[in-house]
């Protein structure tokens, strides 16, 4: 090979490897910067996981320390309302009491139901159910529309279990907010 055409063809050389070098350089970059992306991409993405996972947590909270304080408050007045059915008083002021009591409950359960994990939304149907069946069994007492098996003992007890159910449910909400360990089964 003459030297005019090594020459010529380390020339070529020269320029392709200039041009290979930055090529290669260019490719290394963007490939390193498509890295960073995705590493902040899911950096930032398990921020807002973290972010959302801790707002659900707030508002489950919120929403079971106002249900659970409601259905105590409920239950507190049926409570009250059944003494003064057994001790012979006025019914009637004592049920405007364990109605406005109902009220609040029965928004606080409404949202309740939004929220709740259904773990938790058991325990909150069992309460719900004992405590229908007190207010029922408290009505018909009140208004003098009893059924067989209606009477204010059977009350007693209902309020009774009502009061471990409703310690149940705190449990498993508290479970389900991480305050305390679920119990072994």
């Amino acid at each position: 090979m003459d030297s005019a055409a090594a020459g010529l063809l380390a020339a070529v050389v020269g320029v392709g490897g200039t041009l290979g070098s930055a090529w290669l350089t260019q490719r290394r970059g963007d490939v390193s910067r498509r890295e960073e992306w995705e590493r902040l991409e899911g950096t930032r993405r398990a921020e807002i996981a973290a972010q959302l996972a801790e707002s659900g947590r707030e508002a489950r909270t919120a929403a079971y320390t106002e249900f659970n304080a409601a259905a105590r408050h409920y239950l507190a007045t049926l409570n009250d309302h059944s003494h003064v059915l057994r001790i012979g008083y006025d019914p009637q002021e004592s049920l405007a009491v364990v109605e406005a009591a109902r009220v609040d409950y029965r928004r606080r359960h409404a949202e309740a139901q939004m929220i709740v994990p259904d773990v938790v939304l058991t325990e909150v149907k069992r309460v719900d159910s004992d405590l229908n069946a007190v207010y029922g069994v408290l009505a018909r007492l009140t208004r003098g529309t009893t059924r067989e098996g209606d009477d204010i003992e059977g009350v007693r007890d209902a309020i009774r279990k009502g009061w471990q159910d409703l310690s149940r449910m705190r449990t498993a909400m508290r479970e389900d907010l991480g305050v305390t360990r679920p119990s072994p089964d």
